[in-house]
């Protein structure tokens, strides 16, 4: 073997190897380095030719063709001195260029690697090599970086062939903390070469897993390679069996510091439309990072694993110029925390209709460790479920008493301080019975998936919608049936007349029982902005008398036939489940409501100080700057300046057309946003049928929730709809929405209502006029327009 010269003579790469060799011994193959000084006879002046061509083409003096033939006169002329003879019965010939593997340019793939060469064309591969050296796609290469000038030289390494049963490259850093590897089955570095591959990633901040699909060593050694380097390196690999072998390493030339963020609002568009105030999101943010670890602790999982999940729990929204969207990808990584992960994703897709189906990226499998925690995990899910009605009858009963408990409270009486401690115990007190109902999120997501992929499947999508019908709690449509029942008692005694019935005293307290008891029904009821129904009462009354009781009777459950086995199980289940979850939305409702008029009570104390000009300005701040002025955190104290500031930002905000699917891109994500799916429709206007009918009427387009909207036997066509809007459908005949799928609350609604709806109809509300005939098919999503 040759003396080893210094990386000056040789490249990075060679070098690399050579030291490789002196820390990991027999790891690395046998090799010779080849400096292109001692092979090439001449050198001196073909380099100068060389360097004279590329630093021609690099100026623009040279172009494409004249390139070519001029390289190609070179390579033609090369004469070889002193190439050894092979030792080895294949080997690896791979160039070593002097420009190439550095911290700031890389020149991957540029330049020659011979695989397999046989001992007689050892040669010819040396004579490639040292012409790849000055090839045009190095030029192009060092134009592209603009770089002036490129030192031609270095060296060929020739190796010993080690015939894997995978290869791959590994990442000792891939901005994550975390080693990556991608990889594929063969003696061929495909994976290098560009071909499909595997991939693995794995935490620097945890234990190894028990079980990889390389030996763990390896692993090691990426971490030890970048300690020695002082940054992160790209080795490439082989195993054959436990055997390691290590062929190149490289410095990581760009470190990996931009990343993506995937963010969706199909789903939560319907509970926090358009824009949402920064109380009302740090007040939800705060709800959900809290909620879902306890469910996953219900279900089992280990401490550890929910610790390293921590990220995901706290970034499971996002917050796009004052739009509340979900941060996607994060609820996928939940979704994998639960057993049978591969079907729960589409089971959750079918759930919450995301603009794209996405998952998370493929990991180790989980091996015999691994395979008994989740079999544990999904022996224990299942008992829960058997248990889901008696832990729900139990939440409902928990959940009422300590309501009352709050709702017995005077806000007025508190001091400011005293606001915040109580609506911390409350977010502790109520919020600790919460995984209950994500359990019943659970179980609505699985059985609905099985009941729309197994039962029934997309051939027999009627059927699937009236099979959803017939729900036997009948919480979604009780405010409704009850604001029917309360308009027919207030019209027998003053007809129409509003000023009558909120002066009258015995129709005043029909209002206000009703009051009591769905009064945080109301429309966009989680933004904590917005008034409550029951804070109006002459909005009650206009709704009420506008009511038609039989709008508001349930339509009865068709018979369907030709059913699949477990099907009368999988729905009733199905129905069960959305029962449950339909109660516990109004339970949310109400969570929002005891908590808004906390905060009204504390904007209230701000004004009285001085601190803000109105009340409801507490709402442009967010719960960390609440708490910071009452219990004195903060160093800027001018609260009046930042409501200032930013309700100049959400004027717009309000304008602003996001997509359903936002994805942020750089060092910064967030901060270079662009909408990954149409914002608006093009062509057939057409949306998703969730509520069986064929209905003809007139449009009514609505932008926004007025009691007064005169809707009866008309079409209502909007951007969503929440729960507190659904106290129109006494009215309405049909209903078109942009937003929404089969689980919506407007989609249960219609379809216990007998109303034919049509949900995801993208650009309805601009592209459909007031007082326009359409033809609406609840089941197909045909829109006729």
């Amino acid at each position: 073997m040759l003396t080893e010269p210094s990386v000056t003579a040789v490249g990075s790469k060679a070098r690399g190897l050579q030291v490789l060799r002196a820390t990991y011994g027999q790891l690395v193959p046998d090799f010779v380095v080849l400096p292109i000084a001692d092979i090439v006879v001449d050198w001196p002046a073909v380099r100068d030719r060389c360097e004279t061509l590329v630093a021609g083409y690099l100026a623009g003096t040279v172009d494409d063709a004249e390139y070519d033939a001029r390289a190609t006169g070179i390579a033609a002329g090369l004469a070889l001195k002193g190439v050894p003879a092979s030792q080895w019965p294949a080997a690896s010939v791979r160039t070593s260029a002097l420009a190439e593997d550095g911290l700031t340019d890389s020149f991957a793939g540029q330049y020659l690697t011979t695989l397999d060469c046989a001992p007689a064309d050892i040669t010819e591969a040396v004579r490639a090599s040292v012409a790849s050296l000055f090839s045009r796609a190095v030029a192009s290469y060092a134009r592209l970086k603009g770089m002036t000038g490129l030192e031609v030289g270095g060296s060929v390494v020739v190796q010993r062939m080690f015939h894997g049963d995978l290869t791959g490259v590994l990442f000792s850093e891939n901005g994550r903390a975390e080693v990556e590897l991608a990889y594929s089955a063969g003696a061929r570095n495909t994976t290098v070469d560009g071909d499909d591959a595997e991939s693995l990633v794995v935490s620097k901040l945890s234990a190894l897993p028990a079980k990889l699909p390389v030996p763990r060593r390896l692993i090691e050694i990426a971490l030890e390679l970048e300690k020695q380097h002082g940054h992160p390196v790209d080795v490439e690999w082989a195993v054959r069996g436990g055997a390691i072998a290590l062929l190149q390493v490289r410095p990581q030339t760009v470190a990996q510091l931009g990343y993506e963020l995937a963010w969706d609002c199909s789903n939560i568009a319907e509970n926090y439309p358009g824009v949402t105030l920064p109380l009302s999101y740090s007040f939800i943010r705060g709800l959900y990072s809290r909620v879902y670890p306890n469910f996953f602790r219900l279900l089992g999982v280990g401490e550890r694993q929910i610790a390293d999940s921590a990220h995901v729990f706290q970034n499971t929204l996002g917050y796009l110029h004052g739009h509340v969207y979900y941060q996607i990808d994060n609820w996928y990584e939940m979704v994998k925390l639960i057993p049978g992960s591969r079907h729960n994703q589409a089971f959750f897709a079918a759930m919450l209709q995301p603009a794209r189906h996405g998952g998370p990226r493929d990991k180790a499998k989980p091996g015999l460790r691994g395979a008994i925690v989740l079999a544990a995990l999904g022996i224990r899910l299942g008992l829960l479920m058997t248990r889901a009605d008696a832990r729900s009858r139990r939440f409902k009963r928990q959940f009422a008493e300590r309501l009352n408990r709050y709702d017995s409270l005077d806000w007025r009486s508190l001091r400011a301080d005293a606001i915040l401690t109580t609506l911390e115990r409350i977010r502790t007190d109520l919020l600790s019975l919460w995984a209950t109902p994500i359990l019943n999120d659970l179980r609505v997501m699985v059985f609905h998936g099985l009941l729309k992929t197994w039962c029934f499947g997309p051939e027999r999508h009627a059927d699937y919608l009236a099979y959803l019908r017939g729900l036997t709690d009948r919480a979604s449509i009780a405010p409704l049936r009850a604001l029917a029942t309360l308009g027919e008692r207030l019209r027998a005694s003053h007809g129409t007349d509003v000023a009558a019935v909120l002066a009258d005293p015995a129709s005043l307290e029909l209002v206000t029982a009703y009051v009591r008891e769905f009064g945080d029904r109301t429309p966009d009821e989680l933004q904590l902005e917005n008034p409550r129904l029951g804070e109006n009462l002459g909005s009650i009354v206009t709704l009420a008398l506008g009511t038609s009781p039989s709008r508001a009777e349930p339509a009865a459950a068709p018979e369907i036939g030709n059913l699949r086995f477990g099907t009368a199980f999988i729905g009733r289940e199905t129905r069960k489940a959305i029962d449950w979850r339909e109660r516990f939305r109004f339970n949310r409702a109400q969570v929002y409501g005891l908590a808004r008029s906390l905060y009204v009570a504390l904007g209230e104390r701000l004004v009285a100080d001085g601190a803000l000009d109105r009340g409801d300005d507490v709402f442009w701040l967010t719960e960390q700057e609440l708490d910071a002025a009452v219990f004195g955190h903060s160093w800027d104290s001018d609260l009046r300046a930042t409501v200032a500031r930013r309700r100049g930002e959400y004027d717009g905000f309000a304008a602003a057309d996001l997509a359903r699917r936002m994805v942020g891109s750089g060092l910064v994500a967030p901060r270079s946003l662009a909408g990954d799916v149409p914002t608006g429709a093009a062509g057939e206007l057409a949306g998703m049928g969730v509520a069986p009918g064929v209905l003809t009427a007139e449009v009514l387009v609505v932008d926004a929730f007025d009691p007064a909207l005169d809707v009866r036997g008309k079409i209502l066509v909007t951007s969503h709809i929440d729960p507190g809007w659904t106290l129109l459908f006494v009215q309405a005949a049909g209903v078109v929405t942009e937003r929404g799928n089969a689980l919506s609350h407007v989609a249960i609604i219609a379809r216990e209502l007998g109303m034919p709806a049509v949900v995801a109809a993208v650009g309805a509300t601009t592209r459909l006029v007031s007082g326009r005939r359409i033809t609406i098919n609840g089941t197909t999503g045909a829109i006729d327009a």
